[in-house]
C-alpha cells in the first residue's frame, strides 16, 4: 500500500474520531454513525480481492491501516472486519453489513458456543468464530451477553445456544482465528502506543513546574525515551507479525509480534501514567482510553502467556538450535508484492 492512501486513510480517522467523540462513545453513545462513515471511505474491503469488488491487498499491505485505527482512537474492531470480510469472501459466502469481530471458541456445555471477552464485540454486528474444523458467522444480537472488564459498554463475552445460530458456517481444517487476532491486535496496539507517546510528549511540554516545562526535566526525559524505545519495537513487531503475501499470517511471526507489543504495552502504559500524573487517570482526559485498550489487548486473543508458550513449544519440539529456530522460523522471507 501506497503511503498515500495509507495517510488519507488516516487523516479521514483523525477527522471522525476528535477526542470527545471517543470517549463519548466509550461511555454508551450509539456507534452506528460512526461506523457507516469508517465504512464509507472503502477501507473494510482492503483485504477483499479485486475480482471481488476489494482491493486485494495482503495482510502486509493492510497493517498501515491497522496502525492508524489504533493510533486514531477508532472503538470497533475494524482489523477483524477487515479479515474477517475477506475470509468470508475468499470462501464465497456472503459477507454481511456492520462491523465483524473475531475470536475463538472455548469448550461448552452441549450445543453451547461460548467465546471469551471480545474487544470492541459489543460495537459489533457479527462475530467470525473459529472452532476446530470450521468457522461460524454469529449474530451478536442472539447471544448471550456479558460486559467485558475493561470496556463494559464496548467489549463483552458472547455465549450462543447452538452453531444453528450461525448466518454461515463452512469447513476448515485450518481454522484458527487466534493468529489473524495476533497479528491485527499487534498492529493496532502499535499504533495505539504512537498516540499515547504523541499525548505524553506533548503535555510535558505543555505542563510547567517550578518555572519550566516538565519534559525539561532529566526523570521525564528517561521516561519518554524509554517509552519512545518500546513503542518503536512494537511497531517494528507487528510488521513482523503481518509479514505474509497473502491474508493469512504465519502463526510464529504472529505469536512473537503479539508478545512484543503485550511486552511494551504495560510499559508506556505505565510511563504515561507516571508523566500524567493524577489528571491521566480522569474520565475527562483521553489517555484513559487508550491505556484501557492496551491492558484489554494484552488480556485478550494470544496472551503474553500463551504466546509464549507457543513460540517456547515449537522451539522445544524441533531439533534445531536456538539459533537455527529463529533463523528458520522467526525471520521473515523476502516478500514481493506486486504494484
Amino acid at each position: 500500500m501506497s503511503e498515500s492512501i495509507s495517510d488519507f486513510f488516516a487523516d479521514a480517522l483523525t477527522r471522525l474520531c476528535p477526542d470527545e467523540r471517543v470517549r463519548a462513545l466509550e461511555a454508551g453513545a450509539d456507534p452506528a454513525a460512526l461506523w457507516a462513515e469508517v465504512d464509507a471511505l472503502g477501507f473494510t474491503d482492503a483485504m477483499v480481492s479485486e475480482a471481488q469488488g476489494g482491493a486485494g491487498l495482503s495482510l502486509a499491505q493492510a497493517a498501515p491501516l491497522f496502525v492508524a485505527a489504533g493510533r486514531c482512537g477508532l472503538p470497533q474492531p475494524f482489523g477483524d472486519t477487515v479479515v474477517a470480510r475477506a475470509l468470508l469472501a475468499s470462501t464465497g459466502q456472503q459477507v454481511p453489513s456492520g462491523c465483524i469481530a473475531l475470536a475463538e471458541a472455548r469448550p461448552g456445555d452441549g450445543e453451547r458456543i461460548d467465546c471469551g471477552e471480545v474487544p470492541g464485540g459489543a460495537l459489533a454486528q457479527h462475530v467470525l468464530l473459529s472452532q476446530p474444523g470450521e468457522w461460524l458467522l454469529l449474530p451478536v444480537e442472539q447471544a448471550i451477553r456479558r460486559p467485558g472488564s475493561y470496556r463494559p459498554r464496548s467489549s463483552v463475552s458472547l455465549h450462543w445456544a447452538s452453531a444453528r445460530q450461525a448466518a454461515c458456517r463452512w469447513s476448515d481444517m485450518d481454522a484458527d482465528a487466534r493468529p489473524f487476532r495476533n497479528a491485527v491486535q499487534a498492529a493496532t496496539m502499535a499504533g495505539a502506543m504512537e498516540r499515547v507517546l504523541a499525548l505524553s510528549v506533548d503535555y510535558a511540554n505543555d505542563r510547567r513546574q517550578f518555572g519550566r516545562a516538565i519534559g525539561q526535566f532529566q526523570a521525564i526525559q528517561q521516561e519518554l525515551a524509554a517509552m519512545a524505545e518500546q513503542a518503536s519495537s512494537a511497531a517494528f513487531a507487528a510488521r513482523l507479525g503481518c509479514h505474509a503475501a497473502g491474508s493469512r499470517p504465519a502463526p510464529l511471526l504472529a505469536a512473537t509480534a503479539k508478545l512484543r507489543a503485550s511486552e511494551a504495552a504495560l510499559r508506556v502504559a505505565q510511563g504515561a501514567h507516571a508523566v500524567f500524573g493524577a489528571i491521566g487517570i480522569t474520565e475527562e482526559h483521553v489517555l484513559g482510553v487508550f491505556t484501557t485498550r492496551l491492558h484489554e489487548w494484552r488480556a485478550t486473543g494470544g496472551t503474553e502467556l500463551t504466546c509464549a508458550q507457543e513460540i517456547g513449544q515449537a522451539a522445544w519440539q524441533g531439533d534445531l538450535s536456538f539459533a537455527g529456530f529463529v533463523q528458520a522460523w522467526l525471520a521473515p522471507v523476502v516478500v514481493v508484492e506486486a504494484d
